[in-house]
């Protein structure tokens, strides 16, 4: 795992740092185990939920729009049109709880079934204010100075993070908003304020406090020792500094291919609109390749699909996003294009790779041995493969799987 990584990313292929493990995950096996040790044991006095992308109060940016545009009105008419964007935001994310429930997103539920396993200690909570959950870099990189920010007043208030932890438990590209915050709490000196300088005020006054926080700060940040850190379902993209924090671990929905010598071959690449594969080159190959992906049959194929070069940046942030970008993206061996064509060239080759594992901490390829349905079918192929890490009924499952890794890295 890599000291000093200064922001650099992921290279295609990744070779990670350690084997991957590969398991099948009974969800009926660890009902009745006790895990008031996550307090006892590991020190846990704080857990945070952060759901992935599109599951926020913005996933498409468009109440930052509306606010760009309410900043040329009058000083009264900005309140008035403030406060109407608020309530949307908020209608926004009560909206898309209705309608996911615990599929691809941390409900209420969710967060509920987890204190009820642990106890009084740790407090489990999901993030609030929640993030805008848009799928670019400025997105990602407000998520972590949110972060930032937290665990800095939780460091105000008395914290010790000697011996206390923070669990950041966090879905999709949340885990990529916990990458640049490992970076962020490495703090070297000259790569944070690059990393803000490349922001500009993209990153709005959350931005300036982080910035002011981390400059008082010592290297690394205090906090950097209390960051336990578990992903689910991250697609490969920002690089991980390990003085930035403590454990990390990624739980990926992963089914081994048949007959495969090896059950940690990685997944077929690939290919939907690539040159060769499209429908009308190649008509059978691609619509076979669809069913397999709806029927999730490598399991999560969002998670492969979300490389670099899949981001989406409403208008008025396509400037500071390629900005922010360019320096996120140090470390590929090319730099995404700005123009489509040359974006989905680029991108095809990315994903060639059949890029499935992280280069640091502890990959856990999981196959869930699940009959469960949900409101979107199957669990296993719900939202392609992505949403069955989220379900409430998982979770005592996976917090033991999590414990178990995290103490066997820790020995």
């Amino acid at each position: 795992m890599p000291r000093q990584n200064g922001f650099r990313h992921q290279a295609y292929p990744t070779r990670p740092d350690v084997p991957p493990v590969v398991m099948t995950l009974d969800g009926d096996a660890v009902q009745s185990l006790d895990f008031g040790h996550l307090h006892t044991q590991f020190g846990v006095r704080k857990v945070l939920l952060v759901h992935g992308t599109f599951a926020g109060d913005d996933p498409f940016g468009i109440h930052a729009m509306m606010r760009t545009g309410a900043e040329t009105l009058p000083v009264a008419m900005q309140r008035a049109a403030s406060s109407v964007i608020d309530r949307l935001a908020s209608q926004t994310k009560r909206l898309t709880d209705a309608i996911t429930s615990d599929v691809a997103n941390y409900s209420d539920g969710y967060r509920k079934r987890f204190q009820t396993l642990v106890g009084d200690d740790p407090e489990v909570s999901r993030l609030k204010p929640t993030w805008s959950s848009e799928n670019n870099h400025v997105a990602r990189a407000r998520l972590a100075v949110q972060l930032l920010n937290e665990l800095t007043k939780l460091h105000a208030e008395g914290f010790d993070p000697e011996h206390e932890r923070v669990l950041l438990w966090g879905h999709s590209h949340a885990g990529n908003g916990f990458a640049i915050l490992s970076n962020l709490l490495a703090n070297d000196r000259d790569s944070v304020e690059a990393f803000f300088d490349a922001a500009g005020d993209s990153l709005g006054s959350a931005g300036k406090v982080a910035r002011h926080a981390l400059a008082a700060a010592p290297t690394p940040h205090p906090m950097a020792k209390a960051a336990l850190v578990v992903t689910f379902g991250t697609p490969v993209r920002y690089g991980w500094d390990t003085d930035g924090i403590r454990s990390l671990v990624h739980v990926t929905h992963h089914r081994p291919i048949k007959d495969h010598d090896d059950p940690a071959a990685i997944i077929p690449a690939v290919t939907f609109g690539c040159e060769g594969n499209s429908l009308g080159d190649n008509f059978t190959a691609a619509t076979t390749g669809l069913v397999d992906v709806l029927a999730a049959k490598h399991g999560d194929w969002v998670q492969a699909f979300a490389i670099a070069g899949t981001d989406i940046a409403p208008p008025l942030k396509r400037p500071s996003n390629a900005r922010l970008g360019a320096f996120l993206e140090r470390g590929l061996a090319e730099p995404t294009p700005q123009k489509l064509k040359e974006k989905l060239k680029v991108t095809c080759a990315r994903w060639q790779t059949r890029t499935r594992l992280h280069s640091d901490g502890r990959n856990l390829l999981v196959n869930y041995d699940s009959s469960q349905l949900t409101r979107f079918g199957p669990a296993r192929q719900a939202v392609l493969g992505h949403g069955i890490y989220t379900l409430k009924d998982w979770l005592p499952s996976q917090l033991s799987l999590v414990l178990q890794w995290m103490e066997h890295d820790a020995s």
